[in-house]
């Protein structure tokens, strides 16, 4: 199958990475895949498409990418299929004629919420292409608020990425991992504002944060690590007693899966896409939707309950290891989601 990916942008985090990891693996089945994103600059775009620069975090990424000046339908190839990621690109994509491929839309958010405009998300939604969903909350919601099938494909971890690392602890601080990012709604203050008021009491507690957002942060932890390598991810988790997420709303939530995945025991709001892992009490530790009371009683009871976190953590790397598909599995069902359709 001939097969274009429309992205918003080609950065390691959200739904590009998504989008970018299936268009690779259906590459490596032999699919002719065509990522296409918008470069505002004219000769990065001309040198890159003219030297076939690639994706440098996923190795030897064997897509190829076209950057343009705009999705103008005059510019996109011919196609089997199309795949929109994100609500913008799906109200460009909606303008193609027929021949640019079958319209499939990936939703990987409730965009209404931060994402967008509230009405012009919702016209993206009702347009007649087929969805993709990462995660049952977003299922529901499309069903619920739409009438709109979807297809569920839960995002799968990279195992070969992500897995337990025997990490040699220098003292028995107990360390609790944060994600920082610049966005109000990933909850970083309530997740700092937790951990500090249980450090009043137990001192012994070490707060990490880690982000690629910015360089240097005014939020007071013990340690900050920029930027870190993908092949430092691993260790980073497997280091830590605990991953916090205290997110309003996730689409699914991959650093959450990923700590799982590495023997980390999670803390977090129930975030909607959250449902599909964490369970309470059994995979994760899981506090109502934005009550900040009841996410510091989840992270102290983690904290004390050293018996209770290992049991949490080894049950939530066993139901994600086991019970979610691999990107094999679930790259397969995508193509033959697109077969089924055509």
């Amino acid at each position: 199958m001939k097969i274009t990916f429309l992205l918003p942008h080609l950065s390691v985090s959200g739904g590009a990475r998504i989008g970018l990891n299936y268009a690779h693996l259906l590459s490596k089945r032999g699919h002719q895949v065509k990522v296409i994103v918008v470069s505002g600059n004219p000769w990065r775009r001309i040198l890159c498409n003219t030297l076939n620069v690639g994706i440098s975090w996923i190795e030897d990424f064997s897509a190829g990418i076209l950057r343009l000046k705009n999705l103008d339908k005059n510019s996109i190839p011919d196609a089997d299929v199309i795949v929109a990621c994100g609500w913008e690109t799906a109200g460009i994509m909606n303008g193609y004629p027929d021949g640019k491929g079958l319209k499939f839309q990936f939703v990987m958010h409730d965009e209404r919420l931060y994402h967008g405009p509230k009405e012009k998300v919702e016209i993206t939604y009702r347009y007649p292409n087929k969805k993709i969903v990462i995660s049952s909350w977003i299922k529901e919601m499309l069903e619920g608020d739409f009438n709109i099938h979807s297809n569920l494909l839960i995002t799968p971890v990279d195992h070969n990425l992500f897995h337990p690392v025997k990490t040699e602890k220098k003292d028995k601080k107990i360390k609790v991992l944060l994600l920082h990012h610049t966005y109000k709604w990933k909850g970083v203050d309530e997740g700092v504002k937790a951990v500090l008021k249980i450090k009043e009491k137990r001192p012994e507690i070490k707060l990490v944060l880690f982000g690629v957002h910015e360089r240097q942060i005014d939020i007071p932890c013990d340690t900050y690590l920029y930027n870190i390598s993908q092949n430092r991810l691993a260790f980073m988790y497997s280091s830590s007693d605990i991953f916090l997420c205290p997110s309003w709303f996730e689409g699914l939530g991959m650093p959450a899966m990923e700590a799982m995945a590495c023997g980390c025991a999670v803390v977090t709001y129930d975030t909607g896409g959250s449902r599909d892992y964490a369970i309470d009490n059994k995979t994760a530790f899981v506090a109502g939707n934005r009550d900040e009371e009841d996410l510091y009683h989840k992270l102290l009871l983690a904290v004390d309950n050293g018996e209770l976190r290992r049991r949490i953590a080894e049950e939530g790397h066993r139901f994600i290891t086991n019970d979610i598909d691999t990107w094999e599995e679930s790259v397969e069902k995508l193509e033959n989601l697109f077969r089924a359709h055509l």
